[in-house]
């Protein structure tokens, strides 16, 4: 700089001072530059005073650039030699300065092998190079020392950015920035680039190599490398860096799935697996429309699942969704509408209806989504538009009529029942007019009172139904919602069938509606007294920890008694099937470990990624950057929320019609196998006296040493209720008053794996059992408790003598035809029985 410059910048409103740090050649004034350092520090790796070397030569400028950031931020001198020869000033200053390490830049056509050797004997302890054969290929290899094997000296270093520079005055003067005030204290590594001839592509191969294997993953982020370049399009052509960004991919676009955002197909889950209907209208969780503001209702709503979390940006949504090829209106896209935090799942209202066979597509656009720094494009998708198919099923009817045997109560009456795959219309009425009675063997009268009842109608005769009594019913008699009418149909009046049996007991498939839960504990979280922040695991829907089966796991949390702040970070995670616990145990890391870290490490374990899903607890303070406390204690263990349960269905089938059936006798019998299996033993609670009025029944499945006491079972686990809003397990309850049937189905839901009956479990039944409510403290012995009204009971009943009208129970009875058949069977799981829906 000359004097008239020096003049101009003192005689600036500010008047600064000027200092002036020289020499008589640009070799010894990078002398005197580093004379002004104080601190003695070391070369990446080494412990010894160091120096860095570079030629000084004008056009060797490209080898400096690409150094002087780590120097920058190392503090270490940066001198400058000639080609062949070393200067005295340079010398002069290594001697002075008792350097003992020498890092040269640049291969031996750059610094020869003869300058090294001149460092050497001025008393050098070590010379190094950085052996390359351009500027570039240096500048990535000290990329790659700076993100692997310098991260200590050199502090905090950029993992996302990186900064493309030429070997010219833009990138000399660029350094103090790259080495700290970028990017709020994190360096950024300089990338040397050619100089663009006619605005063309100047990547070197090495540098785009260097691009192309770019993590995909930093933590539990996907790595979206941001670029920097320093200078005009002069200095970094537009196409240098199209194809630098182009190189740098390494993260693939996020794929996204249309679904509706409720429960379309049946399934009780709301996922990508809904289809979009034409009358999914928007609302809120609480049910309520959700409007516009401009006061009128939104239109149709859909929900895009991301492959990776989001958060919602409408703008960018409205340029990407079509419907039908022309640009949807948007009005609204909301995040987390559910009743549990999802980041990946959007909520996009519409401003236009929707029609069957409509197609919503998300085109290919620049534009990114994703959480934080996690943005990426999106993956073409569409979905079409589903109306729900037609309904042309007719309506179906049963009719069941049994004939008076030796029971001295008439048997006077057909049961109609009405069915349908949808639903029957409300208010359909069998007309008398629609109904025939044929006379059977003996029969006279053909006088007929029908009455509606709900899903159906009984047809009562002025007489005793008898064996072949045929009801006809006309064609069109009931017709379902969609206008669809049932077909003409008969039933014949048969003959009661003694002492009914058991004919199977078949099991669906389990059904699991709700998963467990658990919390990393607070100790693990660093900075969870001040954020809230903190991570929860989850079972998933399929595996051994499903269900009720996942309130048995445990999570254990441990730190290893040889732990080690200053080994990299080392997280071990072990599945123990049998036991049911997971060990996730810190053998090593520093105190940067974050959550993210954590939650790799969970996600790399096979095991536990087929049982579990872990996830940040909270939608507004989940985040992957918080440190980890990584825990002093041994063994921190932590159960489950409880909140897993499973579904299942029991169908009993007869052999024979049953009015009456005695639930409580009829589940023990089917369940006891459960509690010998798992070493339980059965509390039955007290009922009402006649046995009768079934609107409650309750199970306990207790410990053994548990009891129930007051007509309350211990441990209650099973409620079996008329009313199926029931929050626990279900039953639908067959009462005298209801048709006969040969089916009878029960619906449970337990939060105990235990209490799940297997298939092969023996059922045993017992002629003559029931009736009296009292605690049993093991395997009921039926044989041995006195003939009471059975679990099934069918339309006959017990005599003294033919004919007779005595229905007691007593000696001289010569046939238990009202008490069912003794006899065994085993589970079977069926897909015929459905899960509780």
């Amino acid at each position: 700089m000359d004097a008239a410059t020096a003049t101009a910048i003192e005689g600036l409103n500010n008047k600064p001072a000027v200092t002036r740090l020289g020499g008589t050649d640009r070799y010894e004034t990078a002398a005197n530059l580093a004379a002004k350092i104080e601190s003695e520090s070391s070369w990446c790796g080494t412990e010894a005073a160091s120096a860095v070397l570079i030629n000084g030569g004008t056009d060797m400028l490209a080898y400096g650039v690409a150094v002087q950031t780590a120097v920058y931020r190392l503090q270490l001198p940066l001198l400058m030699t000639m080609a062949d020869e070393l200067p005295d000033t340079t010398a002069e200053f290594i001697t002075d300065n008792d350097i003992e390490h020498v890092q040269i830049i640049g291969g031996t056509d750059v610094v020869s092998a003869g300058v090294a050797s001149a460092l050497t004997t001025l008393g050098v302890d070590t010379v190094a190079r950085v052996d390359e054969a351009s500027a570039s290929e240096v500048s990535v290899e000290l990329a790659k020392m700076a993100n692997n094997g310098c991260n200590d000296d050199l502090g905090l270093v950029s993992a996302d950015r990186v900064a493309l520079v030429r070997g010219n005055p833009d990138g000399v003067v660029a350094a103090p920035a790259l080495a700290s005030s970028l990017t709020g204290g994190f360096m950024v590594t300089p990338l040397v680039v050619n100089e663009p001839m006619n605005g063309a592509n100047s990547l070197p191969a090495s540098v785009r190599d260097y691009l192309a294997a770019t993590p995909k993953n930093i933590g539990a982020d996907k790595l979206n490398l941001g670029i920097v370049a320093i200078g005009g399009t002069a200095a970094v052509s537009e196409a240098t860096m199209d194809a630098a960004i182009e190189a740098a991919a390494s993260s693939g676009a996020l794929t996204v799935a249309i679904g509706a955002h409720m429960d379309t197909n049946g399934d009780k889950m709301t996922n990508a697996d809904d289809p979009v209907r034409p009358d999914t209208g928007a609302t809120a969780s609480g049910g309520t429309a959700i409007v516009t503001t401009a006061g009128s209702e939104a239109g149709p709503m859909f929900s895009l699942y991301f492959s990776d979390d989001v958060t919602p940006d409408l703008a960018k949504l409205q340029d990407i969704i079509e419907i039908n090829g022309v640009p949807a209106v948007v009005l609204n896209a909301a995040a987390n509408q559910g009743t549990t935090c999802n980041k990946r799942r959007v909520d996009v209202t519409l401003g236009q209806a929707l029609s069957g066979g409509d197609t919503i597509s998300i085109v290919g656009s620049d534009a990114k989504f994703g959480a934080g720094k996690d943005q990426r494009t999106v993956a073409p998708a569409s979905t079409t538009v589903m109306a729900a198919a037609p309904d042309r099923t007719r309506p179906t009817i049963s009719i069941v009529g049994i004939a008076k045997a030796t029971d001295a109560t008439d048997k006077v009456t057909f049961y109609v029942g009405f069915s349908d795959n949808v639903m029957v219309a409300t208010g359909t009425a069998l007309a008398a007019d629609e109904i025939t009675l044929v006379n059977g063997p003996g029969g006279t009268d053909t006088t007929t009172t029908v009455r509606a009842a709900t899903g159906g109608a009984t047809v009562t005769l002025g007489r005793d139904l008898v064996a072949g009594d045929r009801l006809v019913i006309k064609p069109g008699a009931i017709a379902d919602a969609s206008g669809n009418v049932s077909a003409g149909t008969s039933g014949v009046a048969i003959t009661a069938q003694a002492s009914p049996r058991v004919q199977s007991v078949l099991m669906s498939n389990l059904k699991h509606s709700a998963h467990a839960s658990w919390e990393v504990p607070s100790e693990v979280v660093g900075g969870v007294g001040e954020t809230g922040q903190a991570m929860s695991i989850t079972a998933k829907g399929s595996g051994d920890a499903a269900g009720a089966a996942g309130n048995g796991w445990k999570m254990v949390f441990d730190r290893a008694s040889t732990f080690s702040a200053a080994k990299p970070l080392d997280i071990d995670v072990r599945v123990d099937t049998k036991g049911q616990r997971v060990t996730v145990r810190f053998n090593n890391g520093p105190d940067t470990a974050t959550l993210g870290d954590l939650l790799a490490a969970l996600k790399a374990n096979a095991a536990f990624d087929a049982r579990f899903a872990a996830s940040f607890d909270s939608c507004e303070n989940g985040d992957p950057k918080t440190r980890l406390g990584l825990l002093a204690v041994r063994n921190h263990e932590h159960d489950a929320d409880g909140a897993g349960r499973t579904q299942f269905a029991i169908e009993v089938n007869f052999n024979a019609y049953v009015d009456i059936v005695r639930n409580d006798e009829l589940l023990v019998d089917v369940l006891t196998a459960t509690a010998v299996r798992n070493k339980l033993a059965w509390a039955r609670a007290a009922t009402d006296a006649d046995n009768a009025a079934l609107t409650t029944r309750r199970f306990g499945l207790v410990d053994d040493d548990a009891t129930g006491g007051g007509g309350t079972a211990a441990g209650g686990a099973l409620t079996i209720a008329a009313d199926l809003s029931a929050a626990t397990a279900l039953a639908a309850i067959v009462e005298a008053a209801t048709p006969p049937t040969r089916k009878v189905r029960y619906e449970f839901e337990t939060s105990q794996v235990r209490f799940l009956p297997m298939a092969r479990d023996l059922v045993e039944t017992t002629a003559g059992h029931g009736g009296a409510a009292s605690a049993i403290t093991g395997p009921p012995a039926y044989t041995a408790i006195a003939a009471d009204p059975g679990v099934a009971t069918g339309f006959a009943a017990d005599v003294t003598t033919p004919g007779a009208t005595d229905d007691a129970d007593d000696a001289s009875d010569r046939v238990d035809e009202n008490l069912n058949g003794g006899g065994q069977t085993r589970i079977g799981v069926s897909s015929s029985v459905k899960a509780p829906s």
